[in-house]
């Protein structure tokens, strides 16, 4: 039986000053892809003639309008003809053996429609952190199956790290060009809402970290998984009772923290009304504060948002939403034999 054919989609834009490292970890693939496809979105310095020039017809470059990243992958990922898609954005890079090591893991596992890896995170100043899911999951080990649950608690796959299959893909409606902060979110959630996953604890990927990245703007990817976590809360993704009060509680939580935000930068009618939506739900406390700070008139919010009292009562409701800790884990979870609760 011959191995699954993988198509690599990558979205890109002014991506000359690292375009080459990405797409030559690609091309050392010690299993190489079927396809190459460069989605540029409207760059400006040069890089889909960069990439044209370097690569020849190993690649295939679509030059698109400048739109977001979510719009500029979609069409690149329509046209791919491999059984699986491979997602890398233009600032990482790959281990030579990644989708080599992915795709045995998927012979193993063949009820897998998903696939997730661990990497390195790095910056200009060095070496982040030695494994990226190491924030997310204690310890980090290979888990198959259900993986909804631990998703919904936190976004842990990397976009570069992630093999889908085409199939799978197609069935949930693809990407959608309207979510332009979490838009890889949104596609993971929907994917794992409906098919098993699998998370390799294997360190394939670097994934770099530069001030100008789009999960940089915090508040425009809170308010986009704000609406995420509120399609959870309604049932639209899972029709679970848990599903629907773990979707209605990280709502609450984002919701805090935009409303917070929002009367920090002035912004008071609309945090007054965002914390209306965060009092609803969560810890008593933190519906307490959200209820006080949503009815602060706008001539006190600056004396108010600088007493200290407030700041320590803020810090102490918000808490990370971290995945459950393991206590006794096996080699590989399946289903909902699992103990850590994306």
């Amino acid at each position: 039986m011959s191995r699954p054919t993988v198509s690599v989609v990558l979205a890109v834009y002014n991506a000359a000053w690292c375009i080459e490292r990405a797409l030559d970890t690609v091309m050392a693939q010690t299993a190489p892809p079927l396809e190459v496809i460069v989605c540029d979105d409207g760059s400006s310095d040069g890089t889909p003639d960069l990439v044209e020039r370097r690569y020849g017809v190993r690649v295939r470059v679509m030059r698109l309008p400048h739109q977001n990243a979510s719009a500029a992958r979609i069409p690149g990922l329509a046209a791919a003809s491999g059984d699986w898609l491979a997602f890398l954005d233009a600032d990482d890079w790959w281990a030579p053996e990644k989708l080599e090591r992915q795709l045995e893991f998927l012979e193993k596992h063949p009820e897998v429609r998903w696939l997730t890896s661990d990497g390195e995170y790095i910056s200009d100043d060095g070496l982040i952190r030695q494994s990226w899911l190491s924030d997310y999951f204690d310890p980090v080990r290979d888990r198959v199956g259900d993986l909804f649950e631990p998703l919904a608690r936190r976004c842990y796959p990397l976009m570069s790290s992630m093999l889908v299959d085409g199939n799978a893909y197609q069935q949930i409606g693809g990407m959608d060009p309207r979510i332009v902060y979490s838009h890889d979110y949104d596609l993971w959630l929907r994917l794992a809402a409906r098919f098993p996953g699998a998370v390799m604890a294997d360190r394939l990927i670097s994934y770099w970290s530069h001030p100008n990245a789009l999960s940089r703007n915090y508040e425009a990817r809170h308010r986009d998984d704000l609406m995420l976590m509120e399609r959870i809360a309604a049932g639209e993704l899972r029709p679970e009772p848990a599903m629907r009060e773990l979707g209605e509680e990280r709502a609450s939580t984002l919701a805090f923290q935009i409303g917070l935000n929002c009367l920090r930068t002035g912004r008071g009618a609309e945090g007054r009304a965002i914390l209306r939506r965060a009092a609803r739900s969560g810890p008593p406390r933190r519906r307490m504060l959200a209820t006080f700070a949503a009815s602060v008139p706008d001539f006190l919010l600056p004396q108010l948002m600088r007493m200290q009292w407030l700041k320590g009562a803020i810090t102490s409701t918000r808490g990370a939403i971290h995945v459950e800790r393991d206590a006794a884990p096996p080699a590989v979870a399946t289903g909902h034999d699992r103990a850590d609760s994306a």
